[in-house]
């Protein structure tokens, strides 16, 4: 298993539940040059839609914002299943500000999200999905996170090409 000693958070670095005005900071994220190439969205349609969903689950109480000196730079989301033969398990989303990527924000929310998990909604399997060329697989990995499974023909992009997805996942043990 890997290391969650990863970086030290960094000084002023807080986590709160996230709230409905954090849209605002997660469509900026979204928008940002480049980084859709790790979503699957392709247009501002596709980009508001995801983050009514994402921000939608925070009326739940399972979403966290890292806020840094009260300007938030990141978001983790437990996508709660509605169903109690699948509530033991749930998939996350994890996005950091770029101006904030490399501090430690993403293993602190990570962190604090899987212990809301655990304690909260007795989650006893996290998993998540992420392009195979993501750098962010780095982080999971050190998190603790395995891959189960691979899809080569996940996103076919506007020029025809295909991206695959990596499935990572990770037991919450009594120690986590």
């Amino acid at each position: 298993m890997g290391s969650e000693e990863c970086k030290k958070p960094p000084e002023g670095l807080d986590m709160r539940y996230t709230e409905l005005s954090d849209a605002k900071e997660l469509k900026e994220w979204l928008s940002e040059p480049g980084i859709l190439r790790w979503f699957p969205m392709c247009d501002d349609v596709e980009i508001d839609d995801a983050v009514n969903r994402w921000i939608g689950f925070s009326r739940y109480k399972c979403s966290l914002t890292a806020v840094m000196n009260g300007i938030p730079c990141g978001i983790a989301t437990l996508y709660l299943q509605p169903y109690r033969k699948l509530a033991h398990q749930c998939e996350f989303g994890i996005i950091i500000g770029s101006g904030y990527r490399g501090m430690g924000i993403g293993a602190d929310l990570i962190k604090n999200l899987s212990h809301l998990a655990k304690e909260y909604f007795h989650i006893e399997l996290l998993h998540l999905q992420v392009y195979a060329e993501n750098p962010a697989m780095r982080l999971y990995k050190r998190m603790g996170f395995v891959e189960f499974g691979r899809q080569t023909h996940w996103i076919k992009e506007l020029n025809g090409e295909y991206r695959g997805r990596v499935f990572m996942e990770k037991f919450l043990s009594k120690e986590s």
